[in-house]
């Protein structure tokens, strides 16, 4: 080491092993499985509720003691070990908030990870979005590199953490 380099010196892109990236990737998929396998099936009687079938889809909601709204969730069956869910903020219509984060995201039940597929707001009260606006959607939703996999991995797993601390659980009158 040269004595006039910085010890915490930044790497340049470049730089940056994408093998340390793609394991940080599947490390981040593997939290986010464990996280939804609580929050979703942490009690047995969960559990049986979600066993594969053809009923397409499921809709179930999360709800909290801690005066937050309820979050939908819509779960479709693709294969005994794919699922598609969405996820999303129940009512659409409360004052003072013109965004709702959602996510969509596929678990693979037998690898047990979770891939985030889409992740983002809606506009509340059913307003449209603007033509330029489904443009840039349209074009970031085909940037498929691994630093954007992570990146939106990472912002679902801080929510997904958030719903464990508010201590979301499934409302039993779905």
């Amino acid at each position: 080491m040269k004595l006039n380099e910085s010890l915490f010196a930044v790497k340049k892109r470049n730089e940056v092993k994408s093998e340390s990236l793609v394991d940080y990737l599947y490390s981040i998929y593997e939290q986010n499985f464990k996280t939804i396998d609580q929050i979703l099936f942490g009690s047995l009687k969960h559990q049986i509720r979600f066993k594969y079938s053809h009923e397409i889809p499921k809709h179930l909601v999360l709800s909290s003691d801690h005066h937050v709204p309820d979050i939908h969730v819509e779960v479709n069956f693709l294969s005994p070990f794919t699922v598609d869910v969405g996820m999303h903020y129940r009512d659409n219509e409360l004052e003072n908030i013109r965004y709702f984060y959602y996510v969509k995201f596929r678990l693979f039940l037998d690898a047990k990870i979770l891939e985030v597929k889409e992740t983002g707001f809606l506009r509340s009260r059913g307003s449209k979005i603007k033509e330029s606006e489904k443009e840039a959607v349209n074009k970031y939703k085909k940037s498929k590199s691994i630093q954007d996999k992570l990146t939106k991995n990472l912002l679902v797993n801080e929510w997904f953490n958030e719903l464990v601390k508010l201590k979301y659980t499934l409302n039993e009158t779905e």
